[in-house]
């Protein structure tokens, strides 16, 4: 490791072993939130006597993203003042205790406030590793940002036909996959024990306490990562069901676009630092935002299942490439010594806001039909992109001071 004089958050080179042990942490973000998802139909079952069981089941599925939102800003103030590896290996304790716990529960609110409390460890385990990478050099952070989704997406791929395979031996044995928390452990020793910690004592201290972290620019990438979070529901969740009123009802044909998207999801993240060296990060943003918004529009307005699978795979490409940027704008936006708690700030936003895809997407819905809500979100993408790219023009035309 070599550390630079930065007096407020050090910068730091990595063995590959610290390297490694920062690109784990996406693992778990697929796995805390999605890994019980295929096995909510067996629990409802299971607990078919118990008031209220269909409500409950929902909650098991979506509460560790209501707490992971919640908790992601503390983690980030934790880690601001214990540095990442004081609070990533405590949460993947947590998060195997948690994570595993249902599968010896048979108690529907036991394993709800076991799912909560996945939430604030996942916090945790996601702010740590993202502030970690935030702490590398600058000629390594953008690359890192997008291999630390590539391990999400590959994730994503490897796990749902694990998940499968393990429930078919019943509706406990997926969640042993929580153990994996424990076997990231070790690597986590790897890190530096101050990455990601404030230094207190300079004047770039001072500037942590009367500098604050909702700058204009700050609360534009925040509603970037609103659409952003809401955008990542709308592929699993409504490509089915619009395929449906095309006529198409073999399972196989309908996931084919999602599988697509994934594969082009991966790709899309591995590229990220590509994007950034030559777009800079007004660029991407204005890049993500503008082939989300067209790509949707494109869903919503395809006759045909070709049509409608390339825009799902532009509109995975660009949610891929956005999920790296909301935390590496932050990152460059936060002031001194609150990179981590801009990063939780953002990352608890981009989550978090997938719960009000259920109630925004079902009004839509009622209000126009299922081609309007990618048509909606469509607009809206496009929209943040003309006023990206406004706020670019007007910064060209801006005279440079003497």
């Amino acid at each position: 490791m070599i550390a630079s004089d930065d007096p407020a958050m050090r910068t730091v080179r990595l063995s590959g072993g610290g390297m490694t042990a920062l690109l784990a942490c996406g693992l778990f973000i697929t796995i805390g939130l999605y890994a019980p998802g295929l096995v909510l139909p067996h629990i409802a079952q299971s607990f078919a006597g118990t008031p209220h069981v269909e409500l409950l089941t929902q909650l098991i599925g979506s509460i560790t993203s209501f707490t992971f939102a919640i908790g992601a800003p503390f983690a980030g103030m934790l880690i601001a003042r214990h540095g990442c590896r004081r609070v990533i290996l405590p949460s993947l304790i947590l998060f195997t205790i948690f994570g595993g716990a249902p599968g010896l529960l048979d108690d529907l609110l036991a394993i709800l406030v076991a799912r909560a409390l996945l939430g604030f460890a996942l916090a945790g385990i996601f702010t740590g590793g993202l502030t970690g990478i935030g702490a590398l050099p600058e000629d390594q952070r953008a690359k890192m940002f997008g291999w630390f989704s590539v391990v999400g997406g590959a994730a994503a791929i490897g796990l749902f036909p694990i998940i499968g395979m393990l429930g078919h031996y019943g509706w406990h044995l997926p969640f042993v996959v929580y153990l994996l928390g424990i076997a990231v452990a070790p690597l986590v020793l790897l890190m530096p024990r101050t990455i990601g910690q404030v230094e207190k004592a300079s004047a770039a201290a001072d500037r942590v306490s009367t500098q604050g972290l909702l700058s204009p620019a700050m609360i534009g990438t925040l509603v970037i990562a609103t659409l952003a979070g809401l955008g990542m529901v709308i592929g699993p969740v409504y490509a089915p069901i619009y395929l449906t009123t095309l006529g198409v009802t073999d399972t196989r044909l309908l996931a084919i676009p999602v599988t697509l998207g994934s594969i082009a999801s991966v790709v899309a993240s591995g590229s990220y630092g590509f994007f950034y060296r030559k777009l800079g990060m007004w660029g991407v943003s204005l890049l993500c935002m503008l082939v989300m918004g067209v790509a949707l529009l494109a869903a919503g307005m395809a006759g045909s299942i070709p049509l409608f699978t390339v825009a799902i795979v532009f509109h995975s490409a660009s949610i891929a490439l956005v999920s790296p940027h909301i935390s590496s704008t932050a990152h460059a936006l936060s002031p001194v010594g609150k990179e981590s708690q801009a990063i939780g700030i953002a990352n608890g936003v981009l989550f978090g806001s997938q719960l009000l895809f259920p109630f925004i997407s079902s009004w839509i819905r009622e209000e126009t039909s299922v081609t309007g809500v990618f048509l909606a979100f469509g607009v809206a993408g496009v929209l943040i992109a003309l006023a990206i790219a406004a706020r670019l023009s007007t910064a060209r035309r801006r005279p440079v001071a003497a």
